[in-house]
């Protein structure tokens, strides 16, 4: 769903907000009424959960913007469902010369040439490699957990996926920026033996507090 607010003028340049809510029980009109006031000349919104990674709407607004555009959204978590996810977004917004603010995280505003926007941005990335590592660490933990107590076996474990082709999906898995048809089709895998392998996954972490679990 698009909204103008006003007719774009001469200018090159244009400035996109992105709304986004959960459920069609919730409202858009917060945000969208916010975007408005931080002037944005177009207004891109949809409702897709944060577990889900198909918002076909912000993905055809990122693909649509240009070098010199500002994308404004209500909260940075419109974005992504992960942190790493988030600055993906944000490192290829930058990559493309295209500025971007959050009208609830004022420090997240690369439209301002400022040393401390640029360090919060920074710190970010340095959280998201860490999610990452995290993640990795624990998929190792958990795959060696597994392997001594003979778990991940049979169906959830098919002879085409080594350990490390199984660390590898769920890694990805976790992360949430790809969809279940995208990791079975980089796999070759299908997606009953995607949910077998996930399923297998939650019970050995459930079983072991020292893995901790994803959301």
């Amino acid at each position: 769903m698009s909204e103008k607010p006003c007719p774009k003028n001469e200018a090159k340049m244009g400035i996109y907000g992105y709304a986004r809510i959960s459920t069609s029980d919730q409202n858009l009109s917060l945000q969208i009424k916010a975007l408005k006031a931080a002037g944005a000349q177009e207004i891109i919104s949809e409702v897709a959960t944060g577990k889900s990674m198909e918002r076909p709407q912000l993905k055809s607004l990122l693909a649509k913007l240009q070098k010199g555009d500002t994308l404004f959204v209500y909260r940075l978590d419109r974005l992504g469902r992960t942190l790493s996810g988030i600055m993906k977004t944000l490192e290829d917004l930058s990559q493309r010369k295209i500025a971007y603010k959050s009208l609830s995280e004022p420090a997240i505003d690369s439209t301002k040439d400022d040393h401390f926007s640029q360090a919060m941005v920074g710190i970010m990335a340095v959280f998201a490699q860490l999610e990452r590592d995290i993640i990795c660490e624990r998929v190792r933990e958990g795959v060696a957990i597994a392997k001594a107590q003979g778990k991940m076996k049979g169906r959830g474990r098919p002879k085409a996926l080594g350990e490390l082709d199984i660390s590898s999906l769920i890694v990805e898995s976790c992360k949430g920026e790809r969809t279940v048809s995208d990791l079975c089709k980089k796999f070759r895998i299908s997606r009953s033996t995607y949910y077998d392998i996930m399923k297998n996954y939650s019970s050995f972490k459930a079983l072991n507090k020292n893995l901790v679990g994803f959301s």
